[in-house]
């Protein structure tokens, strides 16, 4: 049977569980509309929100119910989630409701709402919240208001908010904008990850090795192992010992080292450890000419990470955290307005944040003081080496009798990214010919084609 199949099984059971928690509060949206529509067609006397609770959900556990939970999100707030997905999970709800009482929202405006120019049904907005939540109540009204603030959750948290709109209308009239990543994972019980674009210029950093297979020196693990300490214990640190308005929600760390010393790999295996995307960031992409568009980049991704737990790895990260110059022009002002914006940005971010860099020094002091971690990816030295030369070849693989990894450990000062790269020239070579012998011809050419890339060693070590 195809191993995926226990994957995709899991997750099947897992859509059925969310559209059946779905379809339970959408009877109570309903229930709570045509209440209100009754009031309002047949002038009856209007049942107060607090009087048509939410249903309850038993077992199994949804992705919906779920996320209710963890933002806490009482019955007013519930509502509101519920609407900002209706274009999504039932758009003609609304209308069918309508029709029952032989009216539609032009006969009544107060249900709020718009037209789509493709969009067929009736897409909400704060309006129609009002309508349901609040029905002709003045108190409601403004309460339910308070929900929509930038104070609020569904605004610090990107789970929803008001599209903004011309200076003239009222704000209500704004249609409900749901996240793209709240509406992927209530509509499909799965994680959203976003593609790479220009929008978000960050690419899932992965890796198919295990953390122990990582060779490093002995103070570099244990400050590996001090992140790993904190992502495990940061819940219980910030909230139940109180640590939360004392100390910053988030964890900032300095890689630094020569090329090919495992500052990505230590990011991906912490990642994949902790069970948390670690997203590398395309510096490139987020870098422009153009003054505040950068701050723009910055702003996007931040944004899209926001309560989202992911791991951000800032790799080259001197190009964008650099030091900061003396103002001789425009030029220089805003440059230094990039680097304060990104200060900012990354006292505020709640999730691991690490930048990488090769030289210590290319950072900006005033970053340097924000790091709670900065942590040296230094050379292998030959008891590293050696192990990672043991360890990178392929168990089908064997070596001929003049190939010394005790030798090549001593002689050469290679990275583990180097000794990898050798080892896939060497381990290719051996496929080229037929067999599986690992031979010192190909593993000593191996090394020059590194080395002449590196330009760290003289030809004469090579003769050894």
């Amino acid at each position: 049977m195809d191993v995926k199949t226990p994957v995709y099984a899991m997750a099947n059971k897992n859509l059925i569980h969310n559209a059946a928690h779905l379809q339970k509060d959408l009877h109570w949206l309903t229930a709570v509309l045509e209440s209100r529509l009754t009031s309002f067609v047949q002038k009856k006397k209007e049942m107060p929100f607090a009087k048509m609770p939410a249903p309850a959900f038993h077992s199994p556990v949804s992705v919906y119910q779920q996320f209710i939970r963890s933002f806490e999100l009482n019955d007013t707030e519930r509502m509101i989630l519920l609407v900002s997905l209706l274009p999504y999970v039932d758009p003609h709800l609304v209308e069918r409701s309508l029709a029952k009482f032989g009216i539609d929202n032009r006969q009544l405006p107060d249900i709020g709402g718009i037209k789509g120019s493709s969009h067929g049904g009736l897409i909400p907005t704060g309006e129609t919240v009002f309508f349901l939540i609040a029905g002709s109540d003045l108190q409601k009204r403004l309460e339910c208001s308070l929900l929509f603030s930038p104070q609020h959750k569904f605004y610090t948290k990107n789970i929803l908010k008001l599209q903004e709109i011309s200076a003239y209308e009222p704000e209500t009239s704004g249609v409900i904008l749901i996240s793209k990543d709240v509406l992927h994972m209530l509509t499909t019980a799965t994680t959203y990850q976003p593609l790479f674009n220009s929008n978000f210029p960050a690419r899932l950093l992965t890796t198919n090795f295990k953390y122990d297979e990582m060779v490093l020196a002995s103070e570099t693990e244990q400050q590996l192992e001090e992140i790993r300490t904190w992502l495990d214990h940061k819940e219980k640190l910030l909230g139940k010992w109180g640590f939360g308005n004392k100390i910053p929600d988030g964890f900032k760390c300095l890689f630094y080292g020569p090329s090919g010393t495992g500052k990505s790999l230590a990011a991906a295996l912490i990642g994949k450890q902790n069970n948390l995307p670690v997203y590398r960031i395309d510096l490139s992409m987020v870098i422009s000419k153009y003054i505040g568009e950068t701050e723009k980049n910055l702003s996007r991704i931040f944004d899209a990470a926001a309560n989202k737990k992911w791991i951000l790895f800032f790799d080259e990260a001197d190009a964008l955290f650099g030091k900061r110059s003396n103002i001789q022009n425009a030029n220089d002002r805003f440059a230094n307005q990039e680097v304060s914006y990104l200060l900012m940005r990354m006292e505020e971010y709640e999730g691991l944040a690490i930048l990488a860099t090769n030289l210590k020094g290319n950072i900006d002091k005033a970053f340097l003081r924000r790091f709670q971690l900065i942590t040296h990816f230094p050379l292998p030295d030959k008891e590293q080496r050696q192990r990672l030369w043991r360890q990178s070849f392929s168990p089908s693989t064997s070596f001929a009798n003049d190939v010394n990894l005790q030798a090549l450990s001593e002689n050469f000062s290679l990275t583990g990214a180097n000794i990898m790269n050798v080892v896939r020239y060497a381990s290719v070579m051996a496929l080229k010919q037929g067999n599986n012998i690992i031979t010192s011809e190909n593993v000593i050419m191996g090394i020059k084609k590194e080395l002449s890339k590196e330009s760290s060693l003289s030809g004469d070590n090579l003769n050894s």
